[in-house]
């Protein structure tokens, strides 16, 4: 009879070390979703008992209490507005870095990747915003984030498509693609549908990096009809009164769409990001 397998020790140490990291990851995480299950005096407790009694109605009263209906539109507004200008900007800069050949296409490739590394600056970003009265709207942050978002999924999109073989634009430039309009037709129609991974990755992490920020909105958005989901936390977080049973509501609301987004397109994101990474 032949023996099961034995797991090296090293193999079994690494897993124990992994399910003991995913415990301390996920810990917070089961806090938080029977906080919001609970009366604000179980809330407070912060522990990872059950309730006594199961308040469904915390997840009704963050809507009652506020414009949650509001700021889920002004989130929706400002992510896909990032995301669809990211995209509809950065790949044609992208592909046009990765095959052209000339110092400007260098230049830009290194101006753009000086976007990932230096950090934002709050004070000259709010009078640059002052100086074009936009300040303190949605406009504003979007700009923001196009600011850093764009220089990353240029970044992502390049190493991407030098992967790409050149013959695939031959082919293209001699069955009909030429003209003027050339290089458009062959981006849009052969370079952008494989694309696909490298975008599905950079779409999900800029929606999650967009969707959840938190201290950006409170500094370049100055009306509450423009807060975002984010935001609303504050609603029911006070110096004298909190209510931890709204707040852990209100955090699996908005914590609740990238989540299953994420987990719909995490096929995606690992491919896009081994296949992003061969050529630099």
């Amino acid at each position: 009879m032949s023996q099961a397998p034995r797991y090296p020790k090293k193999t079994l140490v690494l897993e124990v070390i992994m399910i003991l990291i995913c415990l301390v990851v996920l810990a917070p995480l089961v806090m938080v979703l029977l906080g919001s299950l609970k009366t604000p005096a179980e809330a407070a407790q912060f522990n990872l008992s059950l309730p006594s009694e199961w308040h469904f109605e915390n997840y009704l009263e963050i809507f009652r209490k506020t414009n949650a209906l509001r700021a889920i539109k002004n989130s929706l507004t400002i992510t896909l507005s990032v995301v669809l200008v990211c995209v509809l900007v950065g790949t044609p800069c992208a592909y046009y870095i990765a095959r052209k050949k000339s110092r400007y296409a260098n230049g830009l490739r290194l101006y753009f990747n000086l976007g990932i590394i230096v950090p934002l600056s709050i004070v000259p970003s709010i009078f640059l915003l002052q100086t074009l009265g936009i300040m303190g709207t949605p406009m504003g942050l979007v700009c923001i984030y196009l600011g850093m978002r764009i220089p990353w999924i240029i970044f992502l999109c390049v190493g991407f498509i030098k992967g790409i073989p050149m013959e695939l634009e031959e082919a293209a430039l001699i069955d009909g693609c030429g003209g003027a309009l050339g290089p458009l037709k062959v981006f849009f129609r052969i370079i952008f549908p494989l694309l696909k991974p490298i975008l599905i990755t950079a779409v999900i992490i800029i929606t999650m990096g967009v969707w959840n920020e938190f201290q950006l909105p409170l500094y370049f958005l100055s009306s509450s009809k423009n807060t975002t989901l984010p935001m609303t936390v504050y609603w029911f977080y006070g110096q004298y009164q909190t209510s931890w049973n709204l707040v852990f509501a209100n955090l699996v609301v908005t914590a609740l769409p990238i989540i299953l987004l994420y987990l719909y397109c995490q096929k995606y994101v690992i491919a896009g990001m081994t296949q992003g990474a061969v050529k630099s």
